[in-house]
């Protein structure tokens, strides 16, 4: 453990004060070590997370409440040469997880799919969606999905299986759409339902970018983007790293595949 003159007074405050996201900010600050290097030296040690969610705790935006994610903070505050319990303790007691007062039942993506569609212009003309939801708690029946969208650019959500599309709102200034999924029925607690649905994009303003924003993390995501015409360049967008220059393969199709995807997740092509 690093000795108490070796941490700063901020440090040491926010480790008897709090709160737990930016205690264990400064605390990662302070070590000199990028989030990545931190998932590599915790898996030698047997543990297991991503950056995502590391970066998701840092925020605030999510915090370790089941058991595995808990080991992994005890094994953080040993590489971060922190007394044990430092950061556990700023925890406090777990979220409720009963339905609050005015909100939809919970619904969990296990898994997406997202299959773009580009046409010979290099316009994106459509976006399937195959999502694997599962439910927490009974009543579960309302699913949101967020588009960020090029300016000008207003897709229509068609509703394909287990579903139909209940209120649908554009957001003009932030050039964003969210739409709510009903589901035709709500799964019972634990179990899970495979939901279908499109974005079709009319012809007009030519999308030359496919971006998909998560508000809660999901386990497996992949992206799938077909051209009919090959682009001259194809980028991988994502918060937690920088552009990557994507190949196609022989079916003209570049893929983007996360684990634990969280933040912006997208594609971008020059035709």
């Amino acid at each position: 453990m690093r000795p108490v003159a070796d941490r700063s007074a901020d440090l040491d405050r926010l480790l008897a004060q709090g709160p737990f996201p930016a205690a264990l900010r400064a605390a990662i600050g302070e070590s000199g070590l990028s989030l990545d290097r931190i998932r590599h030296r915790l898996a030698r040690r047997g543990l297991t997370v991503s950056v995502p969610t590391l970066s998701l705790w840092q925020s605030g935006r999510r915090r370790p409440e089941r058991a595995e994610s808990l080991r992994v903070l005890a094994g953080l505050e040993q590489l971060l040469e922190l007394p044990s319990g430092s950061l556990g303790g700023l925890l406090g007691p777990p979220r409720p997880r009963g339905r609050a007062p005015g909100r939809n039942s919970r619904l969990i993506a296990l898994s997406q799919h997202d299959r773009a569609e580009i046409d010979e212009a290099g316009r994106l003309a459509a976006v399937r969606v195959r999502v694997v939801l599962r439910a927490e708690e009974a009543g579960a029946q309302r699913w949101p999905v967020r588009w960020d969208l090029e300016p000008g650019v207003t897709p229509k959500i068609v509703a394909d299986r287990n579903c139909r599309v209940g209120s649908v709102e554009h957001d003009l200034d932030r050039s964003r759409l969210t739409a709510e999924l009903v589901l035709d029925a709500a799964p019972a607690p634990g179990e899970s339902v495979i939901v279908e649905y499109r974005a079709a994009f009319p012809a007009g303003p030519a999308a030359r970018r496919f971006v998909r924003t998560f508000g809660q993390p999901v386990r497996d995501y992949l992206l799938e983007a077909r051209f009919a015409v090959l682009p001259a360049r194809c980028v991988r967008l994502h918060d937690f790293g920088g552009p990557r220059e994507l190949s196609p393969d022989s079916g003209g199709t570049v893929h983007v595949a996360e684990a634990d995807a969280a933040g912006r997740i997208g594609i971008r092509w020059e035709p």
